[in-house]
């Protein structure tokens, strides 16, 4: 399977994947905050955040429905989904973010049978496992231990989904 830009340069893929890369690249940062100690104040203001990139995953999820892309659409109808809750489940529960881990190693492996570019399998999984780091430093009692995990995988996840997304809005910088 080859992503190439749509033909009117509007394509939900490239505007996900930089959504993707912003919201993963706070999470990063709010991990390694929080393994450092080093009080930036970013939890508030991210929790708050979540919510509104996920209302923007849901405009995405329409305009994949429209361009007729299958797995952009229920991909991008999960992430908004699982933004949406992030303040809720930061506040109850980890259950729900190793629930959405599953989903994101789900969706890399179908990612990665369907033929698409290996960077965005690796990139999904790196999303799964910063959900699933967020949900296990949920506990106060395990939040150093899993916290610069999380930081780790959201950078990581971040900077690859940001390297897509400029790899095919430009088409000059190759796709693995």
């Amino acid at each position: 399977m080859v992503i190439k830009m749509s033909e009117n340069r509007i394509d939900p893929t490239v505007a996900g994947l930089f959504l993707t890369a912003f919201i993963a690249l706070i999470f990063g940062f709010l991990g390694i905050e929080a393994f450092s100690s080093l009080d930036w104040g970013l939890m508030a203001p991210a929790l708050g955040l979540a919510p509104v990139i996920g209302i923007a995953f849901i405009v995405l999820t329409v305009s994949a429905i429209r361009s007729g892309n299958a797995f952009a659409t229920s991909l991008f109808a999960f992430v908004a989904i699982a933004l949406i809750m992030v303040p809720i489940c930061l506040m109850t529960s980890w259950f729900a973010f190793v629930i959405a881990a599953i989903f994101f190693i789900v969706f890399a492996l179908i990612a990665f049978l369907v033929g698409a570019p290996k960077l965005l399998a690796i990139m999904l999984f790196f999303i799964a496992l910063l959900y699933l780091f967020v949900g296990l430093s949920v506990s106060p009692s395990t939040v150093d231990a899993f916290s610069l995990l999380y930081g780790i995988f959201g950078l990581l996840g971040g900077v690859l989904a940001l390297y897509l997304a400029f790899a095919l809005s430009t088409e000059k910088l190759p796709v693995f």
